[in-house]
């Protein structure tokens, strides 16, 4: 079964319009973030944190399956999993998404050192819908990666 979807998704015609962006870091507790940035012209084609969760590595062994699962481990294997997707996606910039007061904030840094990409810091407090300013934000980092910022 999981061979029919792989073959599926790769078959399956590209909608190459938009920005093309990752979405890394916690789950958004943004409830539209995804319809927002699509509604300014951003196309989320990258987002670690679903892919990890599904686990799509291909070994039928459960073990090498956790081992590949690079999210709740070291940051040098999520840089380098960000790497390789965002390379195969062809990705014009990154969003990543923190929580307030949470540790992983310190990725932040990381990952503006390690990611060669243009990446914007999206910052979350309460559950909802996205507000004004961060929607300001995100235009104007879609305006740059139009202007091949």
């Amino acid at each position: 079964m999981e061979e029919v979807r792989r073959r599926a998704a790769e078959e399956r015609e590209s909608q190459d319009n938009g920005i093309r962006l990752a979405y890394i870091g916690v789950p958004p507790i943004i409830t539209d973030i995804f319809q927002r940035i699509e509604s300014i012209g951003g196309r989320t084609v990258f987002f670690e944190v679903q892919r990890q969760f599904a686990m799509p590595s291909g070994s039928k062994n459960w073990i090498d399956r956790y081992l590949d699962y690079t999210y709740p481990y070291d940051i040098s294997s999520r840089v380098a999993d960000i790497r390789e997707q965002t390379a195969r996606r062809k990705v014009d910039g990154i969003i990543h998404y923190v929580q307030s007061f949470c540790h992983r904030q310190i990725d932040d840094i990381i990952f503006r050192k390690e990611l060669d990409l243009p990446l914007l810091t999206v910052e979350g407090n309460l559950p909802g819908p996205m507000d004004e300013r961060t929607l300001i934000r995100i235009e104007a980092f879609l305006d740059i990666l139009k202007e091949g910022g």
